[in-house]
């Protein structure tokens, strides 16, 4: 074979092998050929041998920096795939690279869909409440890059259909217009713990209905509700007839487990709109909005019935004593409260398990 066929072949095997060519030739075309088959230096004929070591030695340093650029290339991918988070380089249209634990996340096969159909990184976005989402487009990244918003919390879906909340952040890549560095951390644990704490904050232990600190947020803001539409609301307090006997004789695991039923029970007969809360101890309170104080002691008595009838673990039968109160313009939550407590206390002078309203 000649020299040119040669060179095809060790190209065909190796395309960064370093080629020097010595020839005799001097002809266009062939050196058109050689450089098309990627020859890196001619020497030409007789050999200039200051000439040939200069290109041996510039061969041999281009070379080295070859090997130290794919070295670093692999410090760098290593590091990447190390990385815990989603990492992924995009453009304006599709994917373009991205790390191990992205690929895990979605999955081989889905990656090379991802990239095959151009799909957006978007479409893989979970539409809930209270999570960014968008369908089918690249735009939103933008407001990262420009740093219109510093993040965005999204929701995802794996391979394995499991639900992850990311924090998402973007940056460009210098020089590169339209390229894009994507990283998403994990926060599913923090979302959950987040969501716990919220919970604690807001809702009794025991009993899972809100607390009173939880109501009294509920509360005013409903009294500024009523005061700008004029419209009506009203409060229930009731509490357990006997409770503390109920304790004394069988434990207060028993009521307990009585404070957990009732309100179970009493949860399900209310409306979605209706707050319920502990209020203290074996003391319960209930804000029922657009209600006047007939559609109050309406429900009132339908809750004392329910409780009436029912059957306890251990205690039987309980019974409860409702106090009623309609808010009137002007009226505090404090005052509102007093109205209904000095109600719920008529109610146990007059022999318990009974409604009184407030007049």
């Amino acid at each position: 074979m000649n020299g040119l066929e040669l060179i095809r072949r060790i190209r065909s095997v190796d395309e960064k092998v370093q080629i020097i060519i010595t020839t005799a030739y001097d002809d266009n075309d062939f050196f058109i050929r050689a450089i098309e088959y990627g020859v890196n230096h001619f020497i030409l004929k007789p050999i200039d041998h200051e000439k040939f070591l200069q290109s041996l030695q510039q061969s041999i340093y281009q070379s080295l920096l070859e090997k130290e650029l794919e070295k670093q290339k692999q410090y760098t991918r290593t590091i990447i795939d190390f990385q815990e988070n989603l990492i992924c380089i995009m453009n304006d249209e599709y994917l373009l690279d991205f790390n191990l634990s992205f690929a895990n996340f979605f999955g081989i096969k889905e990656i090379a869909k991802l990239r095959e159909g151009k799909r957006h990184i978007s479409d893989y976005f979970v539409e809930e409440p209270g999570y960014f989402y968008v369908k089918g487009q690249n735009e939103w990244i933008r407001s990262l890059i420009d740093r219109t918003i510093d993040f965005l919390k999204v929701k995802m879906l794996s391979q394995q259909k499991e639900e992850k909340v990311f924090l998402l952040k973007a940056t460009s890549f210098p020089h590169e217009q339209g390229s894009y560095l994507v990283v998403f951390t994990d926060i599913t644990a923090l979302e959950e713990e987040s969501r716990r704490n919220e919970f604690l904050a807001m809702k009794d232990p025991l009993t899972k209905v809100y607390n009173r600190l939880k109501f009294d947020e509920f509360f005013s803001r409903e009294i500024n509700r009523v005061n700008r539409y004029k419209s009506k609301f009203s409060i229930i307090l009731f509490d357990i007839d006997y409770f503390k006997k109920i304790n004394d004789t069988y434990g207060h695991d028993v009521g307990d487990c009585v404070l957990v039923r009732l309100c179970e029970m009493i949860q399900q007969r209310l409306r979605d709109c209706d707050i319920f809360a502990r209020w203290g101890g074996e003391e319960f309170i209930i804000l029922t909005p657009a209600t006047d104080k007939k559609g109050a002691l309406h429900l009132a008595e339908a809750l004392r019935a329910l409780v009436e009838k029912a059957t306890f673990p251990m205690v039987g039968h309980v019974t409860c004593s409702f106090g009623v109160c309609e808010y009137e313009e002007g009226m505090s939550k404090e005052k509102m409260v007093k109205r209904a407590d000095e109600a719920l206390y008529k109610a146990k002078r007059e022999g318990r398990n009974r409604v009184i309203v407030s007049e």
